[in-house]
């Protein structure tokens, strides 16, 4: 009876972790996120991390951060990834169309799970990074925030998954 059981929440596991993301009504618009590429006179820092449950910190350090401008399809396909929330643990989703991938900003979190985008355009955007640990980066997961800019605004965030 114990194996049964053992083998059935290892089954769980499994599957948890295999949950794929519905795919977004809106197709990507190149247009839409174009603004990504001009040059603005806002910065966005930040600082990433997760508190395990022992309490500890686990910093973003070294992680890609990723800075995504907010279009119908960004926010349907995070939506969906992140379940409405700010941190996503199990779900994946299928590979977004390459011009997605190029409407973006990226940079690498410091040591201390710190990050900097300058010369930020106005608009809205999504930052999203992971932060993993454990044995085969077994806890832990992706985070994401919102934040929007205007007028060369010097913007401070915390993604801590709250």
């Amino acid at each position: 009876m114990r194996a049964k059981l053992l083998f059935s929440a290892m089954s769980l596991g499994l599957l948890s972790s295999c949950i794929m993301a519905p795919e977004p009504a809106s197709p990507f618009d190149p247009q839409e996120a174009a603004f990504i590429h001009e040059d603005g006179e806002n910065t966005i820092r930040g600082e990433a991390f997760l508190r395990k449950e022992s309490g500890g910190v686990v910093y973003a350090a070294g992680s890609s951060v990723r800075l995504i401008p907010k279009t119908a399809y960004a926010a349907e396909r995070l939506d969906a990834l992140y379940r409405g929330g700010k941190i996503n643990t199990i779900i994946s989703a299928s590979p977004p169309p390459p011009d997605y991938e190029a409407a973006m900003r990226q940079t690498k979190a410091n040591g201390r799970g710190r990050f900097e985008f300058d010369h930020v355009a106005d608009g809205s955007y999504y930052i999203v990074t992971k932060i993993k640990w454990g044995k085969h980066n077994a806890e832990g997961g992706a985070i994401r925030e919102a934040v929007t800019v205007s007028g060369g605004q010097s913007v401070e965030i915390i993604m801590d998954g709250r």
